[in-house]
């Protein structure tokens, strides 16, 4: 009489392929990832949620100074669904592109960001000195600096016009000219804005002559404009003489074991050559940042 095999003995028949444990394990450590990131994320006096809400905001300060539609929650969701699938990815297909875009994914966004503000307050600048002389035209046939900004919005372009639109609009539902005018200099962030709303104001708060204060205004800025692009030709040759000495050298260092190898073992095998190696990356690492401080320009 044959006899039925026990359970026991059936599973210890049975082998599972080494894969299968793998994938259990890392379905079970992305779980507990998970479930440790929710417990941390509904934790509103935790730490993450404090650096989120942080990030959050600051993104949200940004987007909104570029008048962007879309907000810093919107962005920060977005990074954490594509930078998970892509960790996800990688962890089940161990492929490097995956690794490397879920941490662009985290690190981008924010560099965009913080371009485009910085590429329109540069934008702003440029067009500052234009509009105070064109303030300065407007105020000698009007003697309302609103209407003379409202007329000399029709011919300011974008991102400054942007600006104006939104002081023109709070002094429309009853801001005064002068918290509108406030408003959008802290609100842009531009340093020749600045000078030219502080001249604005301290000049009609004196009652001084607004048409003669905005153009000797706008023909110094115009001045500070040309320095400033003279002084960027001049340093551009010293920008790239650094990037080329720096691209030379890190070149060398990839490239020398290559043709020789062997050639930098006793840096790597010795203590002698350890702390030797390090005094020179640190010195590297110097180097850099002394020719990224003399090639800035700060007019």
């Amino acid at each position: 009489m044959r006899v039925a095999p026990s359970l026991s003995a059936l599973v210890r028949g049975v082998s599972f392929p080494r894969e299968a444990y793998e994938m259990a394990g890392l379905t079970f450590l992305w779980i507990g990832i998970a479930s440790f990131v929710y417990l941390a994320a509904i934790d509103s006096r935790g730490l993450l949620r404090r650096s989120v809400a942080a990030y959050e905001r600051s993104l949200d300060v940004q987007l909104r100074s570029v008048f962007s539609k879309t907000s810093g929650g919107t962005v920060v969701w977005a990074q954490l669904a594509t930078a998970l699938a892509l960790a996800t990815a990688y962890a089940f297909v161990q492929k490097g592109a995956f690794a490397w875009g879920a941490a662009a994914t985290l690190i981008a966004p924010p560099l965009v960001v913080r371009l485009r503000v910085l590429r329109r307050r540069r934008t702003l600048d440029g067009q500052v000195h234009g509009f105070a002389l064109a303030l300065a035209n407007g105020l000698k046939t009007t003697a309302s600096i609103g209407d003379a900004v409202w007329v000399t919005v029709g011919i300011t372009t974008k991102p400054l016009r942007e600006e104006l639109d939104v002081a023109l609009k709070q002094v429309r539902i009853g801001s005064t000219l002068d918290d509108a005018l406030l408003a959008m200099s802290e609100r842009a962030q531009c340093r020749a804005l600045d000078v030219v709303v502080s001249a604005l104001l301290i000049g009609r708060q004196t009652g001084g002559d607004l048409p003669r204060i905005l153009e000797g205004t706008a023909s110094s800025l115009r001045e500070m404009k040309r320095l400033e692009e003279l002084t960027d030709r001049v340093t551009a040759s010293s920008k790239q003489s650094l990037l080329i000495s720096a691209a030379i050298t890190a070149g060398l260092a990839i490239v020398v074991p290559q043709v020789l190898p062997g050639f930098f073992d006793p840096l790597r095998d010795t203590l002698k050559g350890q702390l030797i190696a390090i005094q020179c990356v640190v010195a590297y690492v110097f180097a850099l940042y002394l020719g990224y401080r003399f090639t800035r320009t700060d007019v």
